[in-house]
């Protein structure tokens, strides 16, 4: 009797050992919403020599500074949209990526902006409209890399081994 007692016993403790633990319950999703915002970007104007401004509501998912600044960026690659203005960039180049730390910008440029055939003037709008463009609102300054590197100069003219800030890029 004690064996059948002990049988019986061993076989419960062996079920209840092997079930599955009870499967987690996941976390709640949380969609952030998405909203518009207007920004503005700078472009050139007809003589690369000045900026030529445009305000344009791009939608971004939450208000997280990094979110709003590639959404600047996007805009600010597909160029002037209101007839003002010169796109800084040709058509269908792929926009900078873009990191925030506190009051700093860290933009990447894609290492195809390194093969445009643009003199200091040219190089100068791509780095001042950006700069111009992130610091309208917010931020002290802008670090830019090439293709993930910190590079000396983007088309060997302008220095990227310091940051910019709005002083460095006035009319």
């Amino acid at each position: 009797m004690l064996g059948l007692l002990l049988l019986a016993l061993s076989l419960a403790v062996r079920n209840w050992v092997s079930q599955p633990p009870p499967a987690p319950t996941p976390p709640a999703l949380q969609l952030e919403v998405v909203q518009p915002i207007t920004v503005t970007l700078y472009f050139s104007n007809g003589n690369v020599d000045s900026f030529v401004t445009e305000d344009r509501s791009v939608s971004v998912e939450g208000q997280s500074p990094g979110k709003v600044a590639q959404a600047e960026l996007n805009a600010w690659a597909r160029g002037p949209l209101k007839g003002k203005g010169l796109r800084v960039i040709p058509q269908g180049s792929a926009a900078p990526d873009v990191w925030v730390r506190g009051p700093h910008f860290y933009v990447n440029l894609p290492s195809s902006y390194s093969q445009f055939n643009y003199g200091v003037s040219g190089e100068r709008m791509i780095l001042c409209s950006l700069t111009r463009s992130l610091l309208e609102k917010t931020g002290k300054d802008v670090l830019f890399l090439v293709g993930g590197q910190s590079a000396p100069t983007l088309l060997g003219h302008m220095d990227l081994t310091r940051p910019y800030g709005k002083a460095d890029c006035q009319d």
